[in-house]
């Protein structure tokens, strides 16, 4: 079981970065102590985040990066790092250049996830987020991926599967 959803966000309020990062590394801490693997939340701190987690990835720990929205670069970097990059409904957007950043990375790296209540795929965009919304991610990334729904949906649940250990 994952400790929970941790992280850094520098989107609001930058006066309790130190704080966040004291917070952030009693966490991962706590995860690498219970063999737990961590979901990690970062909103404007990407790099910050990524250095933060380096010397406990070194010792084993594993995550997952929620909401990836980054670029293919980043992507690489968390990869390196033995994450796994969560991909929800910004995928379906269309202004957003995630399937563009998800050609060269391999299936074997993202889990898909919902932000329930937030940020609905296409076409239900708008509504409250759920996890039955999943299946119109999987249909994206298998269109990006040029492959099927089928295979996506095989690969992004072993990986969850390897990850929260079921």
């Amino acid at each position: 079981m994952a400790v929970g959803e941790i992280g850094l966000d520098f989107y609001w309020d930058k006066a309790f970065t130190r704080q966040q990062f004291d917070a952030f590394n009693i966490q991962m801490e706590l995860a690498l102590q219970y063999g737990s693997p961590i979901v990690i939340h970062t909103r404007s701190a990407m790099k910050e985040t990524i250095e933060a987690v380096k010397p406990f990835a070194a010792r084993g720990l594993q995550g997952i990066f929620h909401c990836f929205g980054d670029s293919n670069d980043t992507a690489k970097q968390i990869i390196d790092l033995g994450f796994y990059l969560g991909i929800g409904g910004v995928l379906t957007y269309k202004n957003a250049n995630l399937g563009e950043t998800l050609k060269d990375i391999s299936l074997d790296h993202i889990v898909l996830e919902t932000d329930a209540p937030y940020l609905a795929p296409v076409p239900l965009r708008g509504k409250r987020n759920e996890s039955s919304y999943l299946s119109f991610i999987a249909e994206k990334l298998a269109l990006v991926k040029n492959t099927t729904v089928e295979e996506v949906a095989e690969v992004t649940s072993a990986n969850a599967e390897k990850i929260f250990g079921q």
